[in-house]
């Protein structure tokens, strides 16, 4: 599974990813735990009740920019983000 999707101004603002309702069913459900890597550290992180995925966390490693391109790999039983 492969989901890339360009940050939009209030996701960037906000701090969160949503997730379109045809790829919402690629990740876990609402409040399961689920493992992301991200530069070279693992999270832990979990789909809300608005089918986003918060991202504030990552800030500390990243600062994600409007427009930015985010692409989401599963690997097995866990998730690697990337930022183009």
């Amino acid at each position: 599974m492969e989901f890339t999707k360009n940050l939009s101004p209030s996701e960037a603002k906000y701090k969160y990813l949503g997730l379109p309702k045809k790829d919402r069913e690629q990740f876990p459900e609402k409040d399961q735990i689920f493992e992301m890597g991200f530069k070279g550290k693992s999270y832990n992180m979990k789909v809300n009740n608005k089918d986003s995925i918060m991202i504030s966390h990552l800030y500390d490693v990243h600062q994600f920019q409007e427009g930015e391109l985010i692409k989401i790999i599963k690997k097995k039983n866990s998730y690697l983000l990337s930022v183009e």
